[in-house]
């Protein structure tokens, strides 16, 4: 009997052939959603909603403009402390689930003050994001299919980050303390990482016949690309200010990625065996064009509420994996000699779908220097067809809250955060009917958040 290894590929993922005979890389479960990360002293507990009021070194990454409401230099740190991701997977007639908790440095941004530049209309700023990392626990999975007649065994681990370096400038026209107008810009490098290990296993038995299928597969890559961007702040009045940012496509400055891949299957009258490596695979990961635009409104009482849009734009197809190397694949049937061939590599692409996500957030003061904050987001996923994916589609929602407290130099805030999403998708089950099977992904994610801020200016 055929063993339904070539096919299933777990299900999880597309029908992109894990046959032994194509150097191809598999299906994962990375999510590349843009905006997973809070990110900021008070920008991340109101869910990012902070492109029109975003004022101290956290604008370097939120909108360059901000810089030029900052008085002095100072010093802003933010990181998830704790993050607990939860993922389950069903289907195939059963279900495994795994949790994680990590920590992770979201922001370190400086941005340069009157009290070095002595100036009242320019601000410099530097800043060290990690906007989007996804690092969910392995996954361990089995099931028994066919009336028990064939065992499936899945295990995986992935990662996902991307860290931006990022030098800003800002300009006011009309003055740091009473200019209604701010402009600027950054330019940055996107470091994106990407790791992933798999192994499948299936065994077919029949009381006349034995087939055993064995796939290992590990990648673990890095990529450059230059990201520009511009922004702008505007008074409208002293309780209406608007914000705007466009970011351009990330362009690839530099990648490569480490490839390992062994698969072999036996059964009682033939055997192959695959093998491919590459230490120099040619790697690239595109962000897309992104446009911004949100207002803020100030109540008579010191209380703020700001609503954000985010566009991303679509990417079309690109390659994301070559290489010139090829695989080496041996082939015995019963009573014949080892046939050897060597398959080249298939190049993998990628593209993504436009996305438009919604950010609210608001604060409301209890002192003069203690504040509640609260806000709400969506993170679309932006992979389109999932048959033409390597990358998971989970649209994914945002709960954040938390309090901050202001000093004259020194401030922070503490806050929670909660997302959560579900994505199904289709591939082949068993190749005895070709029937379509659909796995289910559901992902939820705690943040324990924290962020300090240091005025070091006069």
């Amino acid at each position: 009997m055929k063993t339904t290894y070539a096919c299933l590929c777990l299900a999880l993922a597309a029908p992109a052939a894990l046959a032994a005979q194509a150097v191809s890389v598999p299906p994962n479960l990375i999510l590349p959603n843009y905006d997973r990360v809070p990110v900021g002293q008070r920008e991340g507990i109101e869910a990012g909603a902070y492109l029109a009021r975003t004022n101290d070194a956290a604008a370097n990454w939120y909108n360059p403009a901000g810089l030029g409401k900052s008085l002095k230099t100072s010093l802003n740190a933010s990181a998830t402390a704790y993050e607990g991701t939860s993922l389950s997977l069903e289907g195939l007639g059963t279900s495994a689930g795994r949790s994680r908790i990590s920590s992770i440095g979201t922001l370190l941004g400086v941005v340069i003050g009157n009290d070095v530049l002595h100036s009242n209309k320019v601000r410099l700023g530097f800043s060290i994001t990690s906007p989007i990392v996804w690092q969910p626990s392995g996954l361990d999975l089995a099931a028994s299919l066919q009336g028990g007649q064939e065992l499936l065994g899945y295990a995986t681990n992935v990662n996902l980050a991307v860290m931006i370096p990022n030098l800003a400038v800002s300009f006011t026209p009309g003055g740091v303390e009473s200019g209604r107008l701010r402009l600027g810009a950054g330019v940055g490098v996107a470091i994106t990482s990407i790791l992933q290990s798999q192994d499948i296993s299936d065994r077919v038995t029949t009381p006349t016949d034995a087939t055993v299928a064995l796939r290992s597969f590990s990648a673990d890559g890095e990529t450059w690309g230059l990201r520009l961007s511009a922004g702008a702040q505007w008074d409208l009045t002293p309780r209406v200010t608007l914000g705007a940012m466009v970011v351009a496509p990330t362009a690839r400055l530099l990648g490569s990625s480490l490839f390992k891949s062994h698969s072999s299957r036996w059964s009682a009258d033939s055997l192959s065996d695959f093998i491919f490596a590459d230490e120099n695979v040619t790697m690239d990961y595109k962000l897309p064009l992104e446009l911004a635009g949100g207002g803020s409104f100030q109540f008579a009482r010191g209380a703020e509420i700001e609503i954000d849009v985010r566009y991303h734009a679509a990417i079309d197809p690109y390659v994301m994996y070559a290489s010139a190397v090829a695989g080496r694949l041996t082939v015995q049937d019963s009573g014949g000699a080892p046939v050897t061939t060597t398959p080249p590599f298939d190049t993998t692409m990628n593209s993504a779908r436009a996305v438009t996500n919604v950010a609210v957030g608001a604060n409301y003061p209890l002192s003069a220097k203690f504040r509640v904050h609260a806000g709400y987001s969506t993170d679309g996923s932006p992979v389109g067809d999932q048959s033409q994916s390597l990358f998971r589609q989970v649209n994914l929602s945002r709960f954040t809250a938390g309090v901050s407290l202001a000093g004259s130099r020194l401030s922070g805030s503490l806050g929670f955060g909660y997302s959560f999403g579900t994505g199904t998708r289709q591939s082949l089950g068993n190749t005895a009917g070709g029937q379509q099977t659909e796995t289910r992904l559901s992902v939820k994610t705690a943040n324990l958040l924290f962020a300090l801020s240091y005025g070091v200016g006069l």
